[in-house]
């Protein structure tokens, strides 16, 4: 989930997996998976920027709870 602002300034949280495509125009035009078109205040570097960030924060926090897992089952999984 990244934060992007529409035009009128309201801020909202947008699901990165619905984007299908970024489009600079002179405002940046986000095309989502539902047809759904959005105008924002980012720019296309801005959003990429962020679901970069966004993924690797997720990316990350699933290797922490593989490292945190119970030795046992990870011990388990190797067997088999």
């Amino acid at each position: 989930m990244i934060w992007v602002t529409r035009l009128d300034g309201d801020r909202m949280l947008l699901n990165d997996d619905q984007v299908l495509y970024v489009e600079a125009t002179h405002d940046t035009l986000l095309v989502l998976s539902t047809g759904e078109r959005m105008r924002v205040l980012e720019s296309p570097e801005e959003i990429v920027d962020r679901v970069a960030t966004w993924r690797q924060r997720i990316m990350g926090l699933s290797l922490v709870h593989e490292f945190e897992a119970d030795p046992e089952d990870v011990n388990e999984r190797e067997r088999t």
